[in-house]
């Protein structure tokens, strides 16, 4: 099952809406498996959404690669999920990985830590009220973002003991709430309400990034319900004046550290009233830009004229903009004499070629139709939604393809072994002397659509950006970085790519447990201590040219870590799906290699393609080399304490004076300290020594981004 939820910035409509609406906006349009007892869905999902899944896992069952284990850092869950901008907040983060912690990234802002536990942060008072994603920054770099929501209100930490009504939390109106399931039991709050007061109270699991269904309800002193947690919110005002109850709890009674919620309680602000239309048709011209909200059993209309020459594009966004909706797009002939032919019927967005890692983590349902027109003529153009809502809609019409296409980056990943059925979170990290790559979409690509050169910049010290290409017309590409054998360790935002999207847990497999994924704000790229096995290099950065039914030959270069003599099997990606990717083979112990490229095979036609190498490399990792540093320095200073304890006793002994019974006594004291000392700090060292044990790690390496021009066969 697959779960996606968005982050998109942007704004209820309505300027006075409440930070909890807006938080609610920023992750609507979730785009969820069809349930039965975990909810409704739309009918028309249900094929759709079938058809998805059948492809999402047969992309992930086809492949011979392993899944990387080097150390990377996984944050599963942070408490509390939220707090107050200004105010100072004890984090605890959890995870995989968090060696060495240096500092958290709240969206561009980085504040040092020192611990994962119990780590003070004292939020910027400036610090923008909605969700942001907070990153754990440490010795091997930066990891996945979760969710972390700045409110204006005091946040409580609901305890978890509160799991019955004599229990209840109070609460005042105007406050946050943050907790997690901890237990299968629900979660008690009270609060008091004067009648007729307008209160909106809201709860965020799955799109605050957690595993967590939240349900819940408000009801009176005698246990009546007034209220029912739906979508996220519940809308309340109190028929008299008195104490109400409010209670939540987890779906499917599910508990542990993943499982948490953060919510409000407020007064409710006033929304601006949408008023429906009474014309729904409208003239259109190419270039304009036309917004509004779907109306339920019926449809926008608009005629447009182009003439002969005009090249345009025809699109929608709605559930881009995080709206749960299915914007269904038809596109017909009006003739001079009023009579209507068919163009076109597009209830699908255009599809991502190769297919990415994760499709499931940037669905999109927004249609979009792409037109060269011959003759003169007009258009009609209908639009509505197929699940009925009445939520906001873009109607854009760009002369040629868009000029500013959404970049969407996600962490690359191995192609999985054989029949699997998992989910990763992925790295974005790079070895220190390596390679890495961002997998990179672009949404509502067509033919129209003109190449586009991948580049970022203001990276820190030690961190080359090698760029990246996606050619005319295509849909998925791959952006490389490069670490200097000597770069430090840390992590920046790349900027140059607006939005991201992440698998949110590992899973062991897909059929048995929902694939969460989320959307987002920019990528961050991080540099890991460890060193590279392996550097992947062409011997030429030039674009290379090769005929549409002929062979390339890249010469490669290999730049080996001492201990890394493996044979290493890389494969393209950039090209055609992974599964069926070409593959070069470099043995063991070898500083070169080659890939042919067989441009007739791939059936690549004429024009300019980029694409990496990746693949799998095994190599020993030695952890807690920081630790037994220090534990080994703390034995010699436990040996010199000794020494100096020992000649403290031995100058007590030769004491005659009438103090030397107490000299005698102090110096024991000390020895016996020093000894205390010296036997916790060699059982340190022991215990260090055994966890730095070399172990096996599997790691991912890419080549430098390699562009291929594709020219047409000669005439003979």
């Amino acid at each position: 099952m697959n779960r996606c939820t968005f982050a998109h910035p942007g704004t209820l409509n309505g300027a006075t809406a409440s930070w909890s609406a807006l938080v609610l906006q920023r992750f609507s349009g979730a785009s969820r498996p069809a349930q039965s007892s975990r909810g409704l869905e739309h009918p028309k999902t249900l094929p759709r959404l079938a058809m998805l899944s059948m492809l999402f896992c047969g992309a992930i069952a086809s492949s011979a690669f392993s899944q990387a284990t080097f150390p990377s850092p996984v944050l599963t869950s942070i408490s509390p999920l939220g707090g107050k901008a200004g105010a100072t907040v004890e984090f605890t983060l959890r995870g995989t990985d968090l060696d060495g912690p240096a500092a958290v990234l709240i969206g561009d802002r980085s504040i040092s830590i020192s611990t994962t536990t119990k780590a003070s942060v004292a939020l910027p008072a400036n610090l923008p009220a909605g969700a942001h994603d907070l990153r754990f920054v440490g010795r091997y770099g930066v990891s996945n973002p979760r969710v972390f929501v700045v409110t204006p209100h005091v946040v409580v930490e609901s305890p978890g003991t509160n799991a019955k009504p004599d229990k209840a939390l109070k609460l005042a109106v105007n406050s946050a709430i943050s907790g997690a399931f901890k237990a299968t039991t629900p979660h008690w709050f009270t609060f008091e309400a004067k009648k007729g007061q307008s209160l909106t109270a809201t709860f965020l699991g799955l799109k605050a990034d957690t595993r967590a269904e939240v349900l819940g309800a408000i009801s009176d002193g005698k246990g009546r319900e007034l209220a029912r947690l739906k979508r996220g919110r519940m809308n309340f005002t109190p028929p008299a004046d008195g104490t109400y109850r409010m209670e939540v709890h987890e779906l499917m009674h599910r508990a542990g550290d993943d499982y948490g919620f953060f919510g409000a309680l407020e007064e409710a602000k006033a929304e601006e009233p949408r008023i429906m239309p009474s014309v729904m048709r409208q003239e259109l011209k190419i270039g304009d830009v036309r917004r509004g909200f779907f109306v339920p059993s019926a449809a926008w209309t608009y005629d447009m004229p182009f003439k002969a020459g005009d090249r345009f594009v025809v699109e929608v966004f709605s559930h881009q903009l995080g709206h749960d909706t299915d914007p269904h797009l038809v596109i017909e002939n009006l003739k001079p004499d009023g009579t209507i032919t068919a163009q076109a019927e597009v209830a699908d967005a255009p599809a991502i070629s190769p297919a990415p890692s994760v499709a499931s983590a940037i669905p999109n349902r927004d249609p979009s139709y792409a037109y060269e027109a011959k003759v003169d003529g007009t258009f009609r153009i209908t639009l509505n939604d197929a699940f009925a809502t009445t939520q906001p809609f873009e109607l854009r019409v760009s002369s040629g393809a868009p000029k500013t296409p959404e970049l969407i980056a996600m962490n690359a990943t191995l192609p999985k072994a054989a029949n699997a059925k998992t989910g990763e979170v992925g790295s974005a990290n790079v070895c220190r002397g390596g390679i890495l790559a961002l997998e990179v979409a672009v949404l509502n690509r067509n033919a129209l659509s003109e190449a586009i050169e991948l580049k970022a910049d203001k990276l820190p010290a030690g961190l080359i950006s090698l760029g990246g290409f996606i050619g005319k017309g295509q849909s998925l590409g791959y952006m490389a970085f490069q670490a200097t054998p000597d770069a430090p360790a840390g992590a920046a935002l790349v900027t140059s790519l607006a939005k991201s999207a992440y698998v949110s847990f590992d899973i062991k497999d897909a059929t048995r447990d929902n694939l969460l994924s989320r959307r987002t704000g920019p990528p961050a790229i991080g540099v890991s201590t460890l060193s590279t096995p392996a550097l992947i290099q062409t011997e030429k950065n030039d674009i290379l040219e090769v005929p549409a039914d002929g062979k390339l030959e890249i010469p490669l270069k290999v730049t080996r870590h001492a201990e890394f003599p493996d044979a290493i099997k890389l494969k393209a990606l950039g090209l055609i799906d992974a599964a069926k990717a070409p593959e070069a083979d470099i043995p063991a112990k070898a500083a070169t290699g080659k890939f042919t490229l067989d441009v007739k095979t791939l059936k690549l036609a004429p024009g300019e393609y980029g694409f990496i190498l990746q693949g799998p490399a095994k190599m020993k990792v030695r952890r807690n080399l920081e630790e037994l540093g220090t534990a080994e320095a703390d034995v010699k200073k436990a040996v010199e304490s000794q020494a100096a304890a020992k000649k403290q006793l031995d100058a007590a002994n030769a004491d005659t004076t009438p103090k030397k019974a107490e000299l005698v006594k102090t110096a024991t004291d000390a020895v016996k300290a020093a000894d205390k000392a010296k036997t916790d700090a060699d059982k340190a060292v022991k215990d260090l020594t055994a966890k730095t044990a070399a172990k096996e790690a599997t790691f991912i390496v890419y080549s430098n981004p390699i562009r291929v021009r594709v020219t047409a066969v000669a005439k003979k």
